[in-house]
């Protein structure tokens, strides 16, 4: 079976290789500010599913040219952003905006959103019959994250470490990040980049 991560996220990488997931990383090509959508959950959703079928698709054409490959293909598309105060949070675009962000979310909580989308080659695909030789999963998982009170000095000291501006939200839970959160209220793993108990069950599903 082959298992491709559609994301250059280090965060994700780590999080499948930790749960002892074997895969391959190919980044996606989607342009993610031509996708708008006031719906947040709406709009990781359609980003998590773009993502993972441009990846998808490229890739099984490859494989049809090349007349091989495996019989089971799965690629996984994730999307994460933060809601806050009816507010949506993707990376800073620089320092200023993730200190003044920092400076509002001290003391109190967001939510989390991670679009997931798994898109897989079924292993058989009778001629005769009319079905698809591929099949998709998709979801919304989203945690609650309560952020700890901050001092000014300290959001400064944090976001001059550069973590906060490669990170949905502006900051991370499994770096220097964490030292800044009270708690969660849901699924740990949702709010490093994609939800391990949603993609188990899904793998389950598909029967990758």
């Amino acid at each position: 079976p082959m298992f491709v991560l559609a994301s250059a996220s280090r965060a994700r990488h780590a999080l499948l290789c930790n749960a002892g997931i074997s895969h391959n990383i190919i980044v996606s090509d989607v342009d993610e500010q031509k996708i708008k959508n006031t719906d947040i959950k709406k709009l990781v959703q359609t980003l998590s599913c773009k993502k993972a079928e441009s990846v998808f698709f490229k890739l099984l054409y490859e494989l049809k040219k090349e007349q091989s490959g495996p019989n089971h293909l799965a690629v996984l598309g994730c999307d994460s952003l933060l809601e806050f105060k009816g507010q949506v949070y993707g990376k800073p675009i620089n320092a200023e905006e993730a200190i003044s962000r920092w400076k509002l979310m001290s003391s109190n909580t967001g939510i989390i959103h991670t679009g997931h989308c798994l898109i897989y080659k079924k292993p058989f695909c009778e001629k005769n019959k009319v079905n698809k030789p591929f099949d998709f999963l998709e979801g919304v998982v989203s945690t609650k994250v309560r952020f700890s009170r901050v001092s000014n000095i300290e959001i400064e000291e944090y976001v001059n470490t550069g973590e906060p501006i490669k990170c949905a939200g502006g900051f991370s839970l499994e770096g220097l990040g964490g030292s800044y959160i009270d708690g969660l209220e849901g699924c740990y793993s949702n709010v490093i980049g994609l939800s391990l108990p949603w993609l188990r069950k899904a793998l389950v599903q598909s029967k990758i």
